[in-house]
C-alpha cells in the first residue's frame, strides 16, 4: 500500500491502518469497524503522521492526511467542543462534510470580500500536500463557511467573530459519499516535524474517531411555547407598509422584510443535536453550520445560488409560498397571480446576470417545490459557461437575488438597511464550500439561526410586492419557522 500524494513528487509505501469501511451500510446507527478500537489506535495514527511527514519532506506547506472512516451522521464530529471553529455541510443526505478546528482560517471584509477569500482560499489550497495514509481516495480538500449578507454591518456582539465572511479548512474534517467516509487530518509540516507535534495531532484524530463511534442520543426537550419572544405584530406591520410605500412611490418593486424570533431558557440543545434532528424536519434542504467560540450559526435551506462543475453551474429561483401542510393551498400556489409575479422578479433578474456569462441557459419551471411545512415556486436554471470561472465570481454576481433583497437591488439594500431593525449577520447571505479547481456549491442561509448564549435566535423573511398583505406575510414567516422550531423542541 502506497501513501498517494497530490502537490508533491514523493510516493513512498505506509503500512495500512486499518480496515475498509466501504461494505458498512448506514442506517443511523453502525458498529464502528474492529480497526477504530483498541489502545492501539493512537500509536498507529501517530506512526502513519511520521512516515507522511517523511514521504512529503521538510516544508512550511500544509499535510492533508486521509484515512477510511466508519459511515455515520456528520453532525458527531461536532460533540467535539474543545475548538473554536466547527463546520457542518451537507447538501444532500449522501454528501456530508464536517469539521472541527482550523488549519486555515479565511477573512474578509467590505464589498470586495468575495474575490479576497477566492485569491486567499487559491492560495492556501494551492500549497496543500495531500495524502490518502491507507490508499483510498478522499474527496478534495474544502473551504467551509459564509459571508453577511451585507458588508460592514455586522458590529453587535450578537455576530461577534463572524465579520463580513469567514471560511475554515478544518484541522479535522469528516467526509461521507454515499457508501464511503473519510477523516482528513490537516497541520502545517513544521507542526508535524516535531514528535510532539504528531502527537497531539494522533491524539485529535483518535477523539474524533471515538466521537463518530457514539450517537449523540436523545430528543430535545419539549420547550414551552412561553420561552418563544415572537416581535410584536405592529412592528412588522410597519415595516411591511413602508416597503409597501415604497412600491406605490414607484422606488422599488420589491423589497424582502426580515424578522427574528428568540427562544431562551436552560432547555435549548446543543446545536449538533439540532442539525441531527433537521434530517427529519427539513429532509429536502441544505444543511450547514459554522461555529466560532460558543456561537454558532446554522439552518436547513431550500434555496440553491449556484453550484459549478467545471464549465457547468446549476442555479434556481426560490420565491412565491403557500403553507406545505394545507393541499388547498399547494395547488393554488401556481395559480396565485400575487405569488407568480413576485416569482418573475426572481427568475427575470437571475436569467439577466448570467445570461451573459453563458454559451447555453436552459430554464425548467416555473414548478411548485414541495417542503415539509412550506411550498415555493421553483424554476431551475443549467447552463455551460463561456469561459472559466471561480464559483465565488459567480456567488458575488447574484448575491444577493430579489428572492432575499429585491429589485431593483440597490435600492432593496439601502431600504433594509435603513429600516429593518434587526442584525442580519450571516442570515440570508451565501453559504458555502469550494475546492482548489474553484468548483462548489452555495445556498441562501436562510430557515436560520444563531446560538448563542443559551439563546437562539431565528430568521425568517417574506418577499413584499404590491398586492402583499401584513397577516398573510407575517404568517408566511412562522410557517418557514417551523423545521427549526421543531428541531430545538417546540412544536
Amino acid at each position: 500500500m502506497h501513501v498517494r500524494v497530490r502537490g508533491s513528487r514523493a510516493s513512498r509505501p505506509i503500512n495500512r491502518l486499518h480496515r475498509s469501511a466501504a461494505d458498512q451500510h448506514w442506517s443511523g446507527r453502525v458498529v464502528a469497524p474492529r480497526w477504530s478500537k483498541g489502545l492501539a489506535l493512537r500509536g498507529r495514527l501517530e506512526r502513519s503522521i511520521a512516515l507522511a511527514f517523511r514521504a512529503c519532506g521538510s516544508s512550511n506547506r500544509t499535510l492533508c492526511m486521509s484515512l477510511e472512516a466508519p459511515l455515520v451522521p456528520a453532525e458527531r464530529l461536532l460533540t467535539l467542543s474543545n475548538y473554536e471553529h466547527r463546520i457542518l455541510w451537507s447538501p444532500d443526505p449522501e454528501n456530508e462534510r464536517s469539521g472541527v478546528g482550523a488549519a486555515h482560517v479565511l477573512t474578509a471584509a467590505g464589498d470586495t470580500r468575495f474575490a479576497q477569500i477566492r485569491d486567499a482560499g487559491a492560495r492556501a489550497l494551492h500549497d496543500l500536500v495531500v495524502m490518502n495514509l491507507d490508499g483510498a481516495c478522499a474527496p478534495e480538500p474544502q473551504f467551509y463557511g459564509g459571508f453577511a449578507f451585507q458588508p460592514g454591518l455586522v458590529g453587535s456582539t450578537l455576530w461577534r467573530g463572524f465579520g463580513d465572511a469567514l471560511f475554515v479548512l478544518p484541522r479535522i474534517a469528516y467526509a461521507r459519499c454515499a457508501e464511503r467516509a473519510w477523516l482528513t487530518l490537516s497541520a502545517s509540516a513544521n507542526e508535524l516535524a516535531s514528535v510532539p507535534g504528531r502527537a497531539r495531532l494522533a491524539r485529535e484524530a483518535h477523539e474524533a474517531l471515538r466521537a463518530l463511534r457514539h450517537e449523540i442520543g436523545g430528543a430535545p426537550a419539549q420547550i414551552h411555547a412561553a420561552a418563544l419572544n415572537d416581535p410584536a405584530e405592529a412592528a412588522w406591520s410597519a415595516l411591511v407598509a413602508g416597503i409597501r410605500g415604497e412600491i406605490a412611490s414607484g422606488r422599488l418593486e420589491k423589497a424582502v422584510a426580515a424578522r427574528c424570533t428568540v427562544v431562551g431558557g436552560p432547555c435549548l440543545p446543543p446545536a449538533a443535536l439540532v442539525l441531527e434532528r433537521l434530517r427529519s424536519e427539513a429532509p429536502d434542504c441544505t444543511r450547514f453550520a459554522l461555529s466560532v467560540g460558543d456561537r454558532t450559526f446554522l439552518g436547513a435551506s431550500p434555496e440553491r445560488i449556484v453550484k459549478r462543475r467545471g464549465s457547468r453551474i446549476w442555479t434556481e429561483a426560490l420565491a412565491g409560498s403557500a403553507r406545505g401542510d394545507n393541499p388547498a393551498h399547494v395547488k393554488s400556489l401556481l395559480h396565485s397571480r400575487k405569488e407568480r409575479v413576485e416569482h418573475a422578479i426572481v427568475a427575470r433578474e437571475i436569467r439577466a446576470l448570467l445570461g451573459p456569462l453563458h454559451a447555453t441557459l436552459s430554464t425548467d419551471g416555473p414548478e411548485v417545490h414541495l417542503l415539509r411545512h412550506v411550498a415555493h415556486l421553483r424554476t431551475r436554471f443549467e447552463g455551460v459557461l463561456k469561459e472559466p470561472r471561480h464559483v465565488l465570481d459567480l456567488v458575488a454576481r447574484l448575491h444577493p437575488t430579489p428572492a432575499v433583497a429585491g429589485a431593483p437591488r440597490a435600492a432593496a439594500l439601502a431600504w433594509i438597511a435603513a429600516h429593518e431593525h434587526i442584525e442580519r449577520g450571516l442570515y440570508a447571505g451565501p453559504f458555502g464550500a469550494f475546492d482548489r479547481a474553484g468548483n462548489g456549491e452555495f445556498v441562501v442561509a436562510i430557515r436560520s439561526g444563531l446560538f448563542a448564549a443559551g439563546e437562539a435566535h431565528l430568521f425568517a423573511g417574506a418577499g413584499i410586492i404590491e398586492g402583499s398583505e401584513v397577516a398573510a406575510e407575517l404568517c408566511e414567516t412562522r410557517w418557514k419557522l417551523r423545521s427549526l422550531l421543531s428541531a430545538i423542541g417546540i412544536r
